[in-house]
């Protein structure tokens, strides 16, 4: 029911999910005192699949933010495109692209693992220039241990199955704009 919470789902639409009288009397009572689930009781979760839907009603910001990320390279390029009115008379929009590289400790993770310690965890964060959606991209430890945050978005792109280096990812991305 917590994971209903966090989605802020009426007590009307849970109860409409369930058909035994005695999961509908639990949450009928229920529901009301259930708080949302937090990130850090979602990553606990064992079963994989209540794990992955519980983990999916955060906004990535807020997985990030409530793991304690720490940020280990920004970098801002600037780029202009050139974009239409609505007369369709094109224009030149100018606008900065920052991506930031982020490390979550694997122990703040909460895993327990007793063969051997749970990997950091990094992450490249970047937003798209149409949409403004912001993007939280994994990239492995042999990439981030660079600590260079255009370089770690330039490896998620591919070309012939390879990761593109970060000069290859400049070069079509100043091409792109």
């Amino acid at each position: 029911m917590s994971i209903y919470q966090r989605q802020e789902r009426s007590k009307e639409e849970v109860l409409s999910f369930f058909s035994q009288p005695t999961n509908r009397t639990i949450v009928a009572q229920d529901y009301e005192k259930v708080a949302p689930i937090e990130v850090a009781d979602a990553i606990k979760l064992q079963n994989t699949e209540q794990r992955m839907v519980a983990l999916r009603s955060f906004e990535p910001e807020t997985i990030v933010e409530a793991l304690d990320a720490t940020l280990l390279n920004s970098q801002t390029v600037e780029k202009t495109q050139v974009r239409w009115d609505e007369q369709l008379k094109p224009y030149k929009h100018t606008y900065k692209d920052t991506y930031e590289l982020y490390k979550i400790l694997g122990s703040s993770l909460g895993v327990v693992n007793s063969w051997t310690t749970v990997p950091n965890i990094y992450i490249v964060k970047c937003e798209c220039p149409s949409t403004q959606r912001l993007y939280y991209l994994y990239v492995p430890e042999e990439v981030a241990v660079n600590k260079d945050a255009i370089e770690a978005v330039a490896w998620t792109m591919r070309f012939n199955d390879q990761p593109l280096t970060k000069q290859q990812y400049l070069n079509l991305m100043y091409t792109e704009t």
